[in-house]
């Protein structure tokens, strides 16, 4: 039935789809990325998508946290795709990935990529029939070094990186040729730019915020934190938990696992671009706390009373000018 919406699952995916008379809508949940961290639950402003707990047994993840769809409720406002810290759900409007948030300009768009660095180098090709030289444009690496032996591949958590190189006789690597990077995979952990001994790759986390451990709470031998952990900054060493904060995406997923709740993360700011409107407001404020969500609200209503103040120049000085 047109307008209804269709759902879909299989062993790796879960599509919601819905098709109008002009248009297509498309929700899908990659079962692989998700860790079942909630963050889409929390913001969902029409309560469409439900939060299933783990399952944990003596100290060991079972069964990982997962969510559910009512498609009676969902409206495909794809705030939870904009707010995935996984990149896990993705939606598509006739084809096009966008969310109808930030096609409406309702949402913003969040700050984050990565980035090689690369530098335009010129070749020149003789053509000898026609007597000339053609110039070719080429982007090369300017600070990979193959002594690094590929350590950003090594280091990526979700395979999303793959570094191309130049081997020799004797299988050693003489150049690198290319970093690619599959940015569907990547959820910004900067495990890359932290390893690379070269600083050849840049990062932009979209989340930044802090993640305390009380480690006198942790039960004995209990990894239910460092099983459901995406970015691996969570593990056990010799008998206690390790935490590297600069490798936390503030999912949050560790805090929920945790039978004895030793665990608790702070979202302090969440990188976008700019947006002055009460949807995007209201998301922040489920997400960070009250102190952050208070800022938030002062930079965009100062940002709003500024765009107030330079239409009314501009039209002040079109006026000035008849």
């Amino acid at each position: 039935m047109r307008g209804k919406i269709r759902e879909h699952e299989t062993k790796d995916k879960i599509s919601l789809k819905r098709s109008l008379l002009n248009s297509c809508y498309s929700l899908s949940l990659n079962k692989e990325s998700c860790n079942g961290c909630g963050v889409c639950s929390e913001v969902c402003p029409k309560e469409a998508i439900t939060y299933i707990p783990s399952l944990v047994e003596n100290g060991v993840l079972v069964k990982k946290p997962t969510i559910g769809f009512d498609t009676d409720s969902c409206i495909f406002c794809g705030e939870c795709a904009v707010l995935c810290p996984l990149n896990a759900l993705t939606m598509k409007i006739d084809g096009k990935e966008i969310s109808t948030v930030e096609r409406n300009q309702v949402f913003p768009s969040l700050l984050k990529g990565v980035r090689v660095f690369k530098e335009k180098v010129s070749e020149y090709d003789s053509d000898f029939l026609l007597n000339s030289m053609k110039k070719v444009d080429l982007l090369e690496l300017s600070r990979c070094s193959p002594e690094c032996e590929g350590r950003c591949e090594k280091e990526c958590p979700t395979d999303a990186i793959k570094v191309v190189v130049q081997r020799s006789e004797n299988d050693q690597i003489e150049k690198i040729v290319d970093v690619v990077i599959d940015e569907s995979r990547c959820f910004y952990c900067q495990r890359c730019e932290l390893a690379c001994p070269f600083d050849a790759i840049k990062v932009e986390k979209p989340f930044y915020g802090q993640l305390d451990l009380k480690s006198d709470l942790c039960p004995k031998d209990c990894v239910a934190c460092q099983d459901i952990c995406p970015s691996k900054a969570i593990r056990r060493e010799a008998g206690g938990l390790v935490v590297s904060r600069q490798f936390c995406v503030f999912c949050s997923a560790c805090e929920k696992v945790c039978p004895k709740q030793a665990i608790t993360v702070h979202r302090d700011n969440i990188f976008h671009t700019d947006i002055c409107a009460a949807a995007w407001l209201t998301a922040f404020k489920k997400l960070t706390s009250l102190e952050n969500f208070r800022k938030e609200a002062m930079i965009t209503a100062t940002k709003r009373r500024v765009s107030v103040v330079e239409r009314r120049k501009k039209h002040l000085t079109f006026d000035l000018s008849m």
